[in-house]
């Protein structure tokens, strides 16, 4: 019994021995990060711009290349092409603003892959806003 307790701490001792202290730097490791093909492009209601993600779920901001926004607010249609990934000032403003809930339609989006190569998304619609309604349940 007492030469089990030993060679138990005699394992634990170059255990302990053998951990080493991380300083901080990151020298010796290898830090993996797969990056593959962009697979969908979904809308950030929050920061009013479209982001792209490729097929391990990584998130790529500045994908998008182009993109054509309509939207109605209060019986008027708003129409623009944008070139970059981020909706224009002025429409985040109203955007900002809503009242309700408005269906943003995307069409004509175009987007950059790693390798450089233009790529065509399919249109997609997202909401925006707060339901006017509030249901509390009883």
């Amino acid at each position: 019994m007492k030469k089990l307790i030993f060679l138990l701490f005699v394992i634990i001792g170059f255990h302990a021995s053998a951990q080493e202290v991380n300083t901080g730097d990151n020298r010796g490791t290898i830090k993996v990060e797969k990056k593959g093909r962009l697979h969908s492009i979904f809308y950030d209601d929050v920061n009013f711009r479209l982001i792209g993600k490729d097929v391990y779920g990584n998130i790529i901001d500045t994908a998008v290349a182009s993109f054509t926004l309509n939207f109605t607010v209060k019986g008027i249609a708003y129409s623009e092409k944008t070139a970059g990934h981020t909706i224009s000032p002025q429409n985040q403003q109203r955007l900002s603003r809503l009242d309700g809930v408005v269906v943003l339609m995307f069409s004509d989006i175009k987007a950059k892959e790693k390798s450089g190569s233009m790529v065509a998304f399919p249109d997609f619609k997202a909401q925006t806003g707060t339901a006017r309604e509030s249901f509390e349940d009883n």
